[in-house]
């Protein structure tokens, strides 16, 4: 018999494995694994992003900046309604991110995201990765 806690890992690894927004079909995934009013906080940002459709529009401008960005799963925990995965993201900036022009540098991170399950589904999100990090590998800023 399958526990919740279960279901909701099993749910959370196929978000971070077919959601993954450089796979060919990543929205039809937030389609059947996402609620319409879902909420997104990402990188501690004052306001979240609501909706998703919104979400959507979002994220697919973050994978424009690095097209050939991937993810190795390190570790993953759930309790209750939550579950949380850190992975190690890379990728090289060759396309537009978060309004700056490609750089060609490659990057590679830690990251975090907590995923809040209801009923199935994802409700809530909150993803964190060191941006000033990045921004340092890209060259935008110095150390």
């Amino acid at each position: 018999m399958t526990t919740s806690v279960e279901r909701n890992k099993a749910i959370a690894l196929h978000f971070a494995q077919d959601g993954w927004g450089t796979n060919p079909n990543w929205q039809t995934t937030w389609d059947d694994l996402m609620r319409a009013d879902v909420v997104y906080h990402f990188n501690s940002a004052a306001e979240p992003i609501i909706g998703l459709a919104a979400n959507k529009v979002f994220n697919e401008s973050l994978f424009q900046g690095f097209p050939n960005i991937c993810q190795t799963m390190e570790d993953i925990v759930a309790e209750g309604d939550k579950v949380v995965y850190r992975t190690t993201i890379q990728g090289t900036h060759t396309g537009e991110f978060l309004g700056t022009p490609p750089t060609g540098k490659s990057v590679k991170v830690n990251d975090f995201t907590l995923l809040r399950i209801a009923d199935g589904k994802i409700a809530e999100w909150w993803y964190e990765c060191n941006l000033l990090e990045v921004m340092q590998q890209l060259g935008l800023v110095s150390a």
